[in-house]
């Protein structure tokens, strides 16, 4: 358990004299978020992380900022931080703008007209495929993270990429509590949505926008519905 140090409050997240090591140590800690290693509740002191890293608490300090500014995490009343719980009625708005934002990413894609990146997706889901097969929630999660920032990477918006980033910080760890539970996988569900990834897929192969937009809501709103159902929402 972390320890909890009362002196800790929001003015040890001051800007570090090191920025390339918090940047690594951002960085390190946004792919453990994103692969779900940081489930909701779960905790973290400052001083164990520095001690992970091999550095002072400085840099530490700096990149977990960043995170909490990013709402992925929130301040302890000690020097630790714990990853938020995503609420039904959060949940229900962070999903709408995932929609509106990643229908847009898929559709700006297929006006691109680059086929051959878009073919690179079906490799991701094969392998999101033989992840499912397997029950292996760890290898699920990086599938999904691989095929969610080919997909975002695919619109060519900087900006629109790091929107779509931020607002996954918020809800990763949501999905990977919610694939870990002790209920075994929906057979027909996992079927239908990669089918669904499939036509995305060639929607974006075939420059079709309007099709992408759609199918890309369609595979979020079967996907929030499925996760909803295993958590009893």
């Amino acid at each position: 358990m972390a320890t909890i140090d009362p002196d800790f409050d929001e003015t040890d997240l001051q800007s570090s004299n090191n920025p390339t090591l918090a940047q690594q140590i951002y960085a390190s800690l946004e792919e453990d978020i994103l692969l779900g290693k940081w489930l909701p509740g779960s905790q973290r002191s400052l001083r164990k992380l520095a001690s992970q890293f091999d550095t002072s608490m400085q840099p530490v300090r700096e990149a977990i900022g960043k995170l909490v500014g990013a709402s992925a995490l929130e301040i302890e009343p000690g020097r630790s931080v714990r990853v938020r719980r995503l609420e039904r009625g959060e949940a229900d708005e962070v999903w709408a703008m995932r929609m509106l934002l990643e229908g847009e990413s898929a559709a700006r894609f297929a006006q691109r007209n680059v086929p051959e990146q878009a073919r690179q997706l079906y490799r991701f889901t094969d392998q999101l495929r033989e992840a499912y097969d397997e029950r292996d929630v760890l290898a699920s999660m990086r599938s999904i993270l691989d095929w969610n920032l080919a997909l975002t990477n695919g619109a060519d918006s900087p900006l629109l990429a790091e929107t779509i980033l931020q607002l996954r910080l918020r809800y990763v760890p949501f999905i990977a509590q919610t694939l870990a539970l002790d209920i075994p996988f929906d057979h027909d569900f996992i079927q239908f949505t990669l089918h669904i990834q499939d036509e995305l897929v060639y929607a974006i192969e075939t420059g079709d926008s309007a099709s992408a937009r759609h199918l890309r809501a369609s595979d979020l709103r079967s996907f929030q519905r499925y996760l909803y159902s295993r958590c009893g929402w």
